[in-house]
C-alpha cells in the first residue's frame, strides 16, 4: 500500500510540474523584481501557528531593509494580530474573515488591486486563491519538494524548497526561500520581537508589585498546542522542586554534561549559580491550561514565584525580554521568547535542528524515543548550566 501511495504521489508531482511548464510557456510570467527594485505594496500571507509566524519574520525584516518606504501588509488569523502590530516591521495586519460566504466575498473584494507583490508562505488550499484574488502581477509561493498542489498554478512563480525530512536547516531558512529567488541571498538575521514602551512599562510594574523585581527571572511555560510536543506537567514540577531545593541548600542544580543539549558550551562552573543566586519564577500558561497550571503554581516558593495565566502576546514579548531564561516545550511561546532576546531551555520531542529557536545560547533537550523518554534530571542539568552562564 505504501508503494502504491508513493506511486500516486510521483504521478501527481509529474502532472503539476508539467502543468507549470505549460503555464509558463503560454502565460509568460513577469520577471521577478530584484531587491533594489522591489515594488512598494507588498503582502505576506502566513495565516496560522504562532511559532511559524515568528519564524517568517525575517522575511518582513529583509523586505523592510531592502525597501524602507515599502508598505508591508500581513494576512493572518485574528488571534495572532497582536503579535505583528507594533512589534515588527509590518505596517498593516489583515485578519482572515469569518466563514460566511458574504464575509469572504467582501474580504476578497477588499484585497483587489492593493498589492504589487504577494509572498505566500503557507501551502494550504485557500491561500493560492487569496493570492490570485489580489490581482497582483507577481505572486510567489513556497512549496515543499515532493508535496506539490495543483492550486499552486494560481501563482505566477513557485519556489520549490528542499524536503523537510532531508534538509535539516532551520525552518526560518525554509520560509526565506522566496527571497532567495529574488536575489536576497541567505537569511542574514534572526526573528526579532520588541515590546511597545507601554507594554514593557506595564509588565515591569506588575512584576515589581508581584515579584519584587522587574527582570532576571526564570520564565516557565509548561504548555503547548500539540500533545506530542508537551512534556508532562509533573516533570516540570519536579524540575522546579529541584531548583527550589538547590537554592535553599545554597547550591545550583546539577550541571553535568548532557548529550541532549545542543549548545556547544563547555560545562558550567558549578559555583556560578550560587554566586549569582537562583532566580525567582514566573509561570505562564495558554488558554485552556489554567487549571493544571494553577496546581503547578502552588509549588512555587513563597515570595519567589508568580503565576501569570494566559498573558497577552504583547505581555509575553515583554516578559521574555525581561527574563533571564525561558524554560518550556517546543512551542510558539518558545519562539517568541527567543525572538525577544531570551535564552531558551526547551524540551524537544521533534527535530531540534529544524524547529529549534533561532539564535545562539539555547539548550535543547531531546530523548531517544520521543519527549516522554526525557527524564527530569536532564532538563534540570540543562537549566542549571544555563543559569550558571
Amino acid at each position: 500500500m505504501g508503494f502504491l501511495r508513493e506511486e500516486r504521489r510521483a504521478k501527481g508531482r509529474a502532472i503539476v510540474r508539467a502543468s507549470r511548464r505549460l503555464r509558463d510557456a503560454v502565460l509568460r510570467p513577469p520577471p521577478l523584481p530584484r531587491p533594489e527594485g522591489l515594488p512598494r505594496r507588498i503582502l505576506v500571507i502566513r495565516p496560522y501557528f504562532l511559532g511559524d509566524i515568528v519564524l517568517c519574520l525575517p522575511v518582513a525584516q529583509a523586505l523592510r531593509r531592502a525597501r524602507p518606504d515599502a508598505r508591508i501588509s500581513w494576512l493572518c488569523r485574528s488571534e495572532w494580530i497582536p503579535l505583528l502590530q507594533g512589534h515588527t516591521p509590518v505596517d498593516e495586519v489583515i485578519p482572515f474573515p469569518d466563514r460566511g460566504a458574504k464575509e469572504w466575498f467582501g474580504f476578497l473584494q477588499g484585497l483587489r488591486g492593493r498589492f504589487d507583490l504577494v509572498l505566500s508562505l503557507a501551502w494550504d488550499r485557500s491561500t493560492p486563491w487569496i493570492a490570485r484574488a489580489t490581482g497582483a502581477p507577481t505572486l510567489i509561493a513556497i512549496e515543499e519538494h515532493g508535496r506539490p498542489r495543483i492550486s499552486s498554478l494560481l501563482h505566477t512563480h513557485t519556489v520549490v524548497a528542499p524536503e523537510r525530512t532531508r534538509d535539516r536547516r532551520p525552518m526560518a531558512d525554509f520560509y526565506f526561500e522566496p527571497l532567495r529567488l529574488l536575489g536576497f541571498g541567505a537569511r542574514g538575521e534572526e526573528p526579532k520581537l520588541v515590546p511597545t514602551l507601554e507594554e514593557d512599562r506595564e509588565v515591569g510594574e506588575r512584576l515589581a508589585s508581584g515579584l519584587g523585581m522587574e527582570e532576571g527571572f526564570l520564565l516557565v511555560h509548561p504548555g503547548g498546542r500539540l500533545r506530542a510536543k508537551r512534556w508532562s506537567p509533573e516533570r516540570f514540577a519536579e524540575v522546579l522542586r529541584k531548583l527550589t531545593e538547590a537554592c535553599r541548600a545554597g547550591a545550583p542544580p546539577a550541571t553535568q554534561a548532557d548529550d541532549g543539549n545542543r549548545s556547544g558550551c563547555p560545562t558550567a562552573d558549578p559555583y556560578a549559580a550560587k554566586r549569582s543566586g537562583c532566580p525567582p519564577v514566573v509561570l505562564v500558561c495558554g488558554p485552556g491550561e489554567e487549571s493544571w497550571a494553577a496546581n503547578l503554581a502552588r509549588d512555587l516558593p513563597p515570595g519567589r514565584g508568580m503565576f501569570w495565566p494566559v498573558p497577552k502576546l504583547g505581555e509575553l514579548i515583554a516578559l521574555s525580554k525581561r527574563a533571564r531564561i525561558f524554560l518550556g516545550n517546543d512551542s510558539g511561546p518558545m519562539h517568541v521568547a527567543a525572538a525577544a532576546g531570551c535564552r531558551v531551555v526547551a524540551v524537544f520531542g521533534g527535530d531540534p535542528c529544524r524547529w529549534g529557536p533561532c539564535g545562539e545560547g539555547h539548550r535543547l533537550v531531546t530523548g531517544p524515543s520521543g519527549i516522554e523518554s526525557i527524564p527530569a534530571s536532564r532538563v534540570t542539568a540543562a537549566l542549571g548550566e544555563a543559569l550558571a552562564t
